[in-house]
């Protein structure tokens, strides 16, 4: 910073050391402007300095504070009033580096007698004043015998470079001449400087910091709350403050996936907490990334994590694809949770179907009559975790019927499935064969009667009956069932099929035969239908006598 560069000259009066008369010398220094000249004695006069320095033995003469005190020489000088910091005169406490120079010294001197002289060099200014120089013009006639700091000399002129001054510092320049003309002889001292002027700025800093909190797990479907908690920590006002939040698939806001809030100004330390009511609808990994931001270029980022949970139902069930009728069929239903949260308050129902009537139910299951259904309280199931029922059933009508079962927990959680179980009658018949008569005589007729009997749950279908005439028998006739006719095939009477018998009816057959030769005879019949794998057979033993003589005695 460049200043101006304050001359001051002084004029010295040396009167001829031969005249001996006249007024004495004065000491002048440039009035500045706005300041007072005073003459002698002065109210603002300093203090008195110490005792005179001597140069090559010649004291020197004055003060800074009292000049031409050693000589008695009135002085005129300068006084200056201190604008050290801000006051009602200088309300910017602005800052005017001056520096005051000052020849002390006698006002008059004989030729060729040495005299010594003190430059005063004052910086008196409030501020530090820097580079300043000093430069004494020596007039033609006067030898310059010594200086005190040493000067360079420059030509005619004497030079110091004095460095810098604290405000209020002054340096002494002593400096002795001797002048070998008469008449007046004026010496004239320049100051330079380098002003400079100090501004002390105090500089505040705001800020701005987020921090975003969120609970670490939550259901699907619950509220996902994200709180937000904006600080300024700085020492200044943060302005047109900012907040964006950005929420993940996961999670829902009225406003969409982007909120803003404008917080507008933030003073020092003050603290705002905001809440982002959102909600979870996607299980996973979701996330809350916050961006607070304000002048100037403030910027400060967090997120929050949040595990959405999903409680979840599957049901399982197994049992027999097949029953006979009057038999027992068990199922079993699994209920498992392969989400990522507990289900609450799990129930399972079972529907039975009308095939079936119910026997018994594990883990106790309750039956209801009127509905048809039982039903199981199964509590809370925890993620990964099954259970297991039992259900107990008789069939009881044949066909296909379908057992469906359905699961529900809290939170709307529902889950069913189903399994279809066939149910048949299980086919038996049962054959009696008798003979009405015997023995029989041969010549004589005798009958055989077949009953066939479907002792089985299942309507039997295409029953067919063939019987077999033993030897010595000859067929005579057969009566079969209503609307049937039966034809003789070789030894074989051969009957058309019955199209069904239902479960416990019969059919009776009836067969007529004449012994033709005695003996030990074997009636056989069988019967096929297709429900039998193989035919049931049946065989009757009839004796068939003579009339035999008994031998002659010789």
């Amino acid at each position: 910073m460049n200043s101006r560069n304050l001359l001051l000259g002084a004029a010295l009066a040396v009167a001829n050391a031969m005249a001996g008369a006249g007024p004495p010398a004065v000491a002048q220094e440039p009035v500045q402007p706005g300041m007072v000249p005073v003459v002698g004695d002065s109210p603002y006069a300093t203090q008195p300095s110490p005792a005179p320095r001597v140069l090559n033995g010649l004291p020197t003469h004055g003060s800074p504070g009292q000049p031409g005190a050693a000589m008695g020489v009135p002085v005129i000088r300068n006084t200056y009033t201190e604008a050290p910091g801000t006051s009602a005169d200088n309300p910017t406490a602005r800052q005017e580096p001056a520096v005051s120079i000052e020849w002390i010294g006698p006002g008059s001197a004989k030729v060729n007698q040495p005299v010594s002289y003190q430059l005063i060099i004052k910086n008196i200014s409030a501020g530090l004043v820097e580079g300043v120089g000093v430069k004494a013009t020596i007039p033609t006639g006067v030898t310059v015998n010594a200086t005190e700091p040493k000067a360079n000399m420059e030509g005619d002129a004497l030079v110091w470079a004095l460095g810098n001054l604290e405000p209020r510092q002054e340096k002494r320049l002593d400096v002795q001449l001797t002048s070998s003309a008469t008449g007046a002889v004026a010496c004239q001292a320049a100051v330079t400087i380098t002003g400079t002027s100090t501004v002390r700025l105090i500089v505040h800093e705001p800020k701005l910091a987020i921090k975003a909190a969120a609970p670490e797990k939550v259901i699907v479907g619950d509220p996902a709350t994200v709180g937000l908690t904006i600080t300024n920590p700085g020492d200044a006002v943060s302005e047109h403050v900012k907040v964006t939040a950005k929420l993940s698939d996961g999670l829902e806001h009225a406003r969409g996936s982007s909120i803003d809030f404008d917080l507008g100004n933030m003073a020092p330390k003050e603290t705002r907490t905001l809440y982002v009511l959102c909600g979870a609808k996607s299980a996973g990994s979701q996330k809350c990334e916050v961006t607070v931001s304000g002048d100037p270029k403030l910027q400060a980022q967090d997120s929050a994590a949040i595990e959405v949970l999903i409680p979840k139902v599957e049901l399982a069930v197994t049992g027999p694809g097949m029953r006979y009728l009057d038999r027992h069929a068990v199922y079993t239903l699994k209920v498992t949770n392969p989400g990522t949260a507990t289900a609450n308050h799990v129930r399972l129902v079972d529907e039975i179907p009308q095939g079936f009537t119910f026997a018994a139910a594990s883990n106790e299951g309750r039956h209801d009559f009127v509905s048809r259904t039982v039903s199981w309280f199964l509590g809370d199931l925890p993620p990964g975790q099954s259970q297991e029922v039992t259900l107990d059933l008789v069939a009881v009508n044949t066909g296909e019927h379908k057992n469906r079962a359905a699961v529900g927990a809290a939170r709307g959680l529902r889950a069913d499935n189903e399994i279809v179980t066939r149910i048949e009658g299980l086919p038996a018949l049962l054959m009696e064969l008798v003979d009405l008569d015997d023995p029989v005589e041969v010549g004589s007729d005798t009958s055989y009667e077949i009953r066939v009997t479907n002792t089985g749950t299942k309507t039997e279908t295409n029953l067919q009956l063939t019987c077999t005439i033993p030897d010595k028998m000859e067929f005579k006739g057969a009566k079969a069932p209503s609307g049937l006719t039966s034809k003789q095939e070789g030894a074989d009477i051969v009957f058309d099929p019955i199209p069904k018998l239902a479960p416990r009816a019969d059919v009776i057959y009836r067969v007529n035969v004449r012994g033709t030769a005695p003996g030990d005879l074997r009636f056989r019949a069988r019967i096929k239908a297709d429900g039998l794998s193989d035919p049931v057979l049946k065989e009757e033993s009839t004796k068939v006598y003579g009339d035999e003589r008994l031998p002659q005695k010789p």
